[in-house]
């Protein structure tokens, strides 16, 4: 089965007259969708973020080595390898709303048992856990929103999963620095609050009717197009698959290379962004910057406006031309940083906020660029099989960081790391499809 956009353009009617669902005009429903999932975004982002915060006070009660540090770390990315990979399949058999539904109850429990730890191998077992959820949110969260968003604003309301994310990311560093107790497994358990809020707002949204339509369940997918979009709009045609959804449909002669692309670039962007991201203070420190709270909190804030302002470019430029010049910017970043250490602080800073600023807004394409490549049927396994692939890298480097940061220095790390997106772009340049503005199939 190849994986196929349909061409953008006018929108073609069915036989009966009716329009396709993503040419509706905004409605409760594109309002509620994308609450829901971007609910989800902001959760992933927290659980992610805080623990940053959490092993600044761990470290000190329960003796952390870098490497136990690194291991408590990249234990959630390992979960969202091991979730992406076998939830957004489970999705693809039965259903989006099933899946995406369990998966909040099992934030909120598992934010609560982290109070309860007693050494690190149960923090590691709970947060491994936690990336199992955050895998879900990834496979099936963008596949949602893009089954129930509009052709002409997809891009932006696909992109705004990162601004949620960004947005949790940094409420979880905000919340650390003003905490001033020494309970970091209340600080871990804090994911709690967006959890039931999120558990709330997704109780609320049906089952995608392209999801229905793909089984061939013709009758219940139109009761619900007709009951939220309205009776003069229909599905358009998908690959009609009602038969379990096979992983092997992504490595067939004609799908291979898209599917080993949308891994590859995510895996590309995301290596050198947690292992930065989550051990941002010694980081700073290593570059020389005294104040390094202070610094963060600014650069916090770069790192929201990139993620905002990477959503209109996302929309104003192509797909492709997005993704090839944010790895070139990234790429020079790193290496300037790199080889020049001993610059004037002022311009380390300033390099450094090129990176906060661009990083946030090259990562709004991961959300995009997936769930339009992939086919209805397996668009949950493709997209869970490349958030999977990228926390190969995202794991390793968040594991690895703390040791190599101590061993050779931040200069040579960065310069070692310069490899991610040296890679990006040349898999870019030879790969990357063009999906914007597509009917999604």
């Amino acid at each position: 089965m190849a994986i196929s956009i349909l061409p953008g353009g006018p929108a073609m009617r069915d036989a009966s007259g009716r329009l396709p669902i993503d040419e509706a005009p905004l409605k409760t429903i594109h309002v509620i969708a994308a609450a829901a999932v971007l609910g989800g975004a902001v959760l992933d982002g927290y659980v992610l973020g805080i623990v940053g915060p959490a092993l600044s006070i761990a470290r000190q009660e329960m003796q952390l080595s870098a490497i136990s540090q690194g291991l408590i770390a990249s234990s959630a990315l390992i979960g969202v390898f091991i979730g992406g990979l076998f939830f957004g399949n489970l999705a693809d058999r039965f259903g989006r709303r099933p899946v995406f539904g369990w998966n909040l109850a099992a934030f909120i429990v598992l934010s609560v048992l982290q109070i309860f730890v007693q050494d690190v191998w149960q923090l590691v077992a709970i947060r491994l856990a936690l990336g199992l959820a955050i895998g879900v949110e990834y496979a099936v969260g963008s596949s949602v929103l893009a089954e129930f968003s509009r052709r002409k604003g997809r891009g932006v309301l696909l992109g705004c999963f990162s601004i949620g994310w960004q947005v949790g990311f940094t409420v979880a560093f905000v919340v650390g620095s003003f905490y001033d107790g020494d309970n970091w497994r209340m600080l871990l358990a804090s994911s709690v609050i967006p959890a039931l809020i999120t558990f709330a707002l997704r109780m609320t949204l049906p089952e995608t009717p392209m999801w229905l339509k793909a089984q061939g369940r013709d009758a219940e997918a139109q009761a619900i197009v007709d009951r939220y979009f309205g009776a003069e709009y229909a599905i358009p045609d998908v690959d009609l698959n009602p038969r379990h959804a096979s992983p092997r449909e992504l490595f067939t002669a004609e799908t291979w290379r898209q599917t080993l692309y949308s891994g590859f670039f995510w895996f590309c962007q995301v290596g050198p962004f947690f292992g930065i991201f989550t051990f941002m203070m010694p980081v700073l420190e290593s570059l020389g910057l005294r104040d390094a709270t202070a610094v963060d909190m600014s650069l916090n804030a770069i790192q929201i406006a990139g993620a905002v302002v990477g959503v209109f470019m996302l929309h104003w430029m192509s797909r492709r031309g997005f993704v090839i010049w944010t790895f070139v910017i990234v790429l020079l970043t790193f290496l300037a940083l790199g080889l020049f250490p001993q610059a004037p602080t002022w311009v380390v800073v300033t390099l450094f906020a090129i990176y906060m600023f661009v990083a946030p807004a090259a990562n709004n394409i991961q959300f995009v660029y997936p769930p339009e490549i992939f086919d209805t049927h397996v668009r949950a396994t493709g997209v869970g099989f490349s958030a999977a692939f990228s926390r190969i890298s995202a794991a390793g480097v968040t594991y690895l960081l703390p040791y190599l940061l101590q061993r050779f220095g931040f200069s040579t790390t960065l310069i070692m790391m310069a490899a991610f997106p040296l890679l990006g772009l040349i898999l870019s340049i030879l790969w990357a499809p063009e999906t914007k503005g597509k009917h999604l199939r």
